[in-house]
């Protein structure tokens, strides 16, 4: 990977760039040349990396979804019981999402740039938060994760819910909102069945 000054990759420059101008002007006005400028690089390096504008915003919407990732898995490892960590993910996602610049700005200015990138069956998006809810739920679920149809489901669920409310923020605070679903999706035998399994 080609390093610029300070260590930091060319590309992540261009990302991040990339998401300061849009948070500034939305997607439909990001111009490449002022991503360019704003990473201090030129437009035939910017189009080296990205080919074009849409190949950037898509990159841009995949690295913003593995730094939300991160936290949220951050956030439900560090519970061995299912519904605490579904409980503390959800909530660490619907934090993330209430705070996020560019987010933020979408929903409010350009909903119909937003929604194709977030809800599309096949959006990077969708298919990054459904693996890591799919891979979590297995990790905490053994017996759910025998059940590859059933994980699916469950996973499918949780991912567009969490998307859902990205896009549309429940007016209740985020533990108000996460320990609802967590109730609702981890049945009360189901917790503590696994609850006496633990070690």
């Amino acid at each position: 990977m080609v390093t610029a000054a300070g260590g930091q990759s060319i590309e992540q420059r261009l990302l991040d760039a990339a998401l300061e101008a849009a948070t500034i002007h939305g997607i439909a006005k990001l111009s490449m040349g002022d991503v360019a400028g704003r990473a201090d690089l030129s437009r035939q390096t910017l189009y080296r990396h990205f080919p074009s504008k849409q190949a950037l915003v898509a990159a841009v919407v995949a690295d913003e979804t593995t730094k939300l990732i991160e936290q949220v898995t951050g956030a439900a490892v560090a519970h061995d019981d299912p519904r605490s960590s579904l409980e503390a993910g959800l909530v660490a996602a619907l934090r993330v999402s209430r705070d996020h610049p560019l987010l933020d700005r979408l929903v409010r200015t350009e909903p119909e740039t937003l929604l194709p990138l977030l809800v599309a069956e096949d959006s990077p998006a969708m298919l990054q938060i459904r693996a890591v809810v799919e891979a979590l739920v297995a990790e905490r679920n053994p017996e759910v994760a025998t059940d590859p149809v059933a994980l699916r489901r469950f996973a499918d669920v949780v991912t567009r819910l969490l998307v859902s409310y990205a896009v549309s923020a429940p007016d209740d605070p985020p533990e108000v909102v996460a320990h609802h679903l967590a109730h609702l999706l981890v049945p009360d035998t189901f917790a503590a069945t696994t609850a006496e399994e633990a070690p």
